[in-house]
């Protein structure tokens, strides 16, 4: 399984360098006109980014409270950042008109804060991590810096007003129009904050991608995809800078996008927590349900099963004694069922099948004493409906060939896709179309589990050349 996630968070990061490169490339084979929208448009948009980033801030919140790992306080401390800046933005462009004149100093301040938060995500990424106090306060404390960070350094570029350089220079010809959309047009300081904000986001997207890979942690593989496609947005805004105030081109394309690879990653978090929530309920339940048949049923049998036993060597009447020992077997058969369904109500859904049926075996081999030999195929798998079903015609044929051939070693094979039970002992052997055979009911359980899924099961004995039972899957 993680494998397969592994492949597919692999693709998606694929996906995400592509889209970085084709979505410029579109725009300007399509002479695509980015003048689209408008002013408040542009507000809504970053706020609604500013929510997301706040929403996925709040998931990692509940990260940080479940492990105390310092790498999700960290998380936190940057995403906060990241969304303080487009919301300030937000707020103060709707009431501030020189947001879009002059020397922009909103664009100098959020760009500043924007280089902090892409630094705090890739030290996150890159510094070793450990565990810490994750109480409440301490994450509090760290949102309140963040929030004060972005508010400080904006107020300071607000204050310093027209001591800051533009960040766009006017045209000489036409004083009042700034000169943008064009390659490398903004100022150089500009050009290298936007750089660097660029670089610490593809450093933050390397180190997600390489935690994911060992970790196998879906949450963090996709704040890599994220990072990656940040780090293209801010690449084409150093190339083709915009007040991005008025106009939606292709740098915004590309910071919706990994704004909504970071939403997905936390909604995908928030669904894995509630599946393991309900996996953890139904563990639970079913540990409950197989204490109480270990507790109740299990030692009622255990105490019918000592009891027949004791009667098997007083009894002298011929047809009471074959009905003391018809009565013993069917007992032992009851307790074996319990001690299965026991198992299965322990064992681990996500256990692999060659694993399960090899511990059920080796459960009734050592209790009944046979020497068994396993040849279980890794790959083995088989639908969730049949794993069960080889679970338990394994368990019974183990303890048939001993409680009625006398084997003393037991041969299980389970190979191929769907997978084929093998199972041979070298017992007494019986005769299958005999009447009232011992085996008789252990054979109907079998082959009455296996055809009732489709299956097909097959036994072949004689007296004295021990049992061979296979088991066919459907194709």
């Amino acid at each position: 399984m993680n494998v397969v996630r592994g492949v597919g968070m692999r693709r998606a990061a694929l996906a995400a360098v592509a889209l970085c490169l084709i979505v410029p490339i579109l725009l300007e084979v399509f002479d695509f006109d980015p003048s689209i929208g408008n002013r408040r448009f542009h507000v809504a948009m970053e706020t609604a980014d500013a929510m997301v980033l706040i929403f996925l801030a709040a998931v990692l919140l509940g990260r940080f409270r479940s492990d105390g790992s310092r790498r999700n306080l960290l998380l936190i401390c940057g995403v906060v950042i990241v969304a303080a800046k487009n919301g300030l933005f937000a707020a103060l462009a709707m009431f501030e008109e020189q947001a879009i004149q002059g020397t922009d100093p909103l664009i100098w301040g959020t760009a500043v804060s924007g280089v902090l938060g892409a630094a705090v995500l890739a030290s996150a990424g890159v510094l070793e991590d450990r565990r810490i106090d994750n109480s409440t306060g301490r994450a509090a404390i760290v949102v309140a810096l963040a929030c004060a960070s972005v508010v400080g350094m904006t107020l300071c570029a607000i204050v310093i007003g027209d001591a800051l350089p533009r960040a766009f220079p006017v045209l000489p010809e036409e004083p009042d129009v700034v000169n943008e959309l064009e390659l490398l047009s903004g100022h150089p300081i500009k050009i290298a904050i936007d750089l660097l904000t660029a670089a610490g986001y593809a450093v933050a997207a390397v180190a997600f991608a390489r935690l994911a890979d060992r970790t196998s942690d879906n949450f963090i593989g996709w704040m890599g995809i994220g990072s990656t496609i940040a780090a293209g947005a801010f690449v084409y805004y150093a190339l083709i800078p915009s007040r991005f105030t008025e106009l939606i081109y292709g740098g915004e394309f590309l910071w919706i996008s990994a704004v909504a690879a970071f939403w997905y990653g936390a909604v995908s978090e928030i669904a894995n927590l509630e599946a393991a929530l309900v996996r953890s309920a139904v563990r639970a339940e079913r540990r409950r349900v197989a204490r109480d048949l270990h507790d109740g049923v299990v030692q009622e049998l255990a105490y019918i099963s000592s009891q027949t036993g004791w009667l098997r060597g007083r009894v002298t009447d011929d047809q009471l004694q074959s009905a003391v020992e018809r009565i013993g077997d069917a007992v032992e058969r009851a307790l074996d069922e319990s001690r299965g369904a026991i198992a299965a109500l322990n064992r681990e859904t996500h256990e692999p099948l060659h694993t399960a049926v090899g511990n059920a075996a080796k459960d009734v081999a050592d209790r009944v004493g046979v020497h068994l030999e396993l040849d279980l195929d890794p790959d083995a798998d088989a639908p969730v409906e049949w794993r069960d079903a080889l679970i338990r015609i394994a368990r019974e044929a183990v303890g048939n060939a001993v409680r009625h051939g006398g084997a003393t070693h037991v041969r299980l094979v389970l190979r191929g896709s769907p997978p084929t039970l093998d199972i041979r002992d070298d017992g007494s052997g019986f005769d299958p179309a005999a009447p009232r055979s011992p085996h008789s009911f252990g054979i109907r359980s079998m082959r009455e589990r296996a055809e009732s899924l489709g299956g097909e099961l097959e036994i072949g004995s004689a007296p004295g050349e021990g049992t061979h039972v296979v088991v066919l899957l459907p194709q």
